[in-house]
């Protein structure tokens, strides 16, 4: 592949990565911090449950196991990396 092509996916893959950067916190800034949980308990009106100590992971309270979030994330790296290569965008 030429290096103008080359060029043209490098730069398409970034303008992809800054448009989903940007989704992402437009939608974090509409939702806010409150999980879907705590909006609806709310909404209809139920008491909101006190948050669990601890169960945090980098900032992030997840439920169940976090070895197996990083499993998942891992393994979306490595696809998309492959799948870059391969398609040598």
């Amino acid at each position: 592949m030429s290096s103008s092509g080359v060029m043209k996916g490098r730069i398409l893959f970034g303008a992809i990565l800054i448009v989903v950067v940007i989704v992402a916190l437009a939608a974090y800034q509409m939702t806010g911090h409150m999980s879907i949980e705590d909006r609806y308990n709310t909404a209809i009106g139920l008491p909101t449950e006190e948050e669990e100590v601890g169960g945090t992971f980098l900032g992030f309270s997840v439920e169940g196991d976090p070895t197996l979030y990083l499993i998942v994330l891992g393994l979306f790296c490595a696809g998309c990396y492959g799948a870059y290569r391969h398609f040598s965008i």
